[in-house]
């Protein structure tokens, strides 16, 4: 008999879907090239974001990437160069993007509150979750 999962996260995470247009901007740290993707959740502690299969820039678990920016559906954008390291990727051969759980390693504590507002926004505006 399988037993439940634990789950190890202290915050929960905010699902979006891809029509929320929740956009991130990824760079690695030795390179000048971004990488767009949709994010389809977010929390205190981490994002998931997704890439189609042939944007994808051969990624790999345990990576450290920039997050330079996240973009709202309004245009609005907030947070700058927090580092993240990639701590799973989802490949199912059935789907057409690939999907990368991460982890936030270090940011300021002024990136951590606007997450916060962002979150609380999406909730006070009656978004769906």
């Amino acid at each position: 008999m399988n037993k439940p999962k634990e789950e190890k996260r202290r915050f929960n995470r905010v699902p979006f879907s891809y029509n929320d247009n929740i956009i991130g901007t990824f760079v690695r740290p030795e390179k000048k090239n971004k990488i767009h993707a949709h994010i389809l959740n977010l929390s205190i502690q981490g994002l998931y974001f997704t890439l189609e299969r042939d944007e994808v820039p051969n990624l790999k678990e345990n990576e450290k990437l920039v997050l330079l920016e996240i973009k709202g559906p309004r245009g609005e954008d907030f947070i700058v160069n927090i580092e993240i390291e990639i701590k799973r990727i989802l490949d199912h051969p059935d789907l057409q993007h690939f999907g990368f759980g991460c982890s936030f390693i270090s940011f300021p504590e002024s990136s951590r509150d606007q997450i916060r507002r962002f979150l609380e926004m999406w909730f006070l505006e009656g978004r769906e979750v």
